[in-house]
């Protein structure tokens, strides 16, 4: 493709939502990467700027996505069908476990030397944390993302599409 597709924008909230899915999916790939060019070369500057990049996004991006979906997709949509309250409680929860998963991850991506010394506690943090991930993704567009665009019309997209532009201080 000589054009990459462009990245959704606030105009398209379920498409910037799916794509940010696409983004994690790729830095717990890089993760499980990490763990073994570690234990290969150490902390080198190449795993330092991995950790650092990874970390960056589980810092500021990760939790904005989180909140687009707890501020304003999930109540949008328990809005339109009462039935889906358990399946976002479940998903809200899935947050929950994510961010305990981040806690225990995210000292080694501070500071590499210690994903180094002590490689075996990284490799289990790396794969709890990107096996919660990825089963929450994969829960989430099965169970809530097929649901939203026949549950919310254009307007609810408008309003969530500006919530989600705001919580970064972007126009939509």
């Amino acid at each position: 493709m000589i054009f990459p597709t462009p990245a959704p924008s606030f105009d398209d909230p379920l498409g910037l939502l799916k794509a940010c899915h696409g983004r994690i999916r790729g830095h717990c790939d890089t993760l499980e990467r990490l763990v073994v060019h570690v234990g290969e070369n150490g902390a080198d500057d190449e795993a330092r700027t991995a950790a650092e990049r990874i970390r960056h996004y589980f810092v500021t991006a990760a939790p904005l996505h989180h909140q687009d979906e707890e501020d304003d997709l999930f109540p949008a949509l328990r809005e339109r069908d009462a039935d889906l309250d358990v399946v976002m409680q479940n998903l809200e929860g899935q947050h929950q476990d994510m961010a305990r998963a981040w806690s225990a991850l995210e000292p080694y991506l501070a500071a590499p030397e210690t994903a180094a010394a002590d490689l075996a506690g990284f490799g289990r943090s790396v794969k709890t944390f990107c096996l919660l991930y990825r089963s929450h993704i994969e829960q989430e567009e099965a169970e809530c993302f097929t649901h939203a665009p026949g549950l919310l019309d254009a307007e609810a997209l408008e309003r969530i599409g500006k919530a989600m532009a705001a919580r970064r201080g972007a126009g939509a």
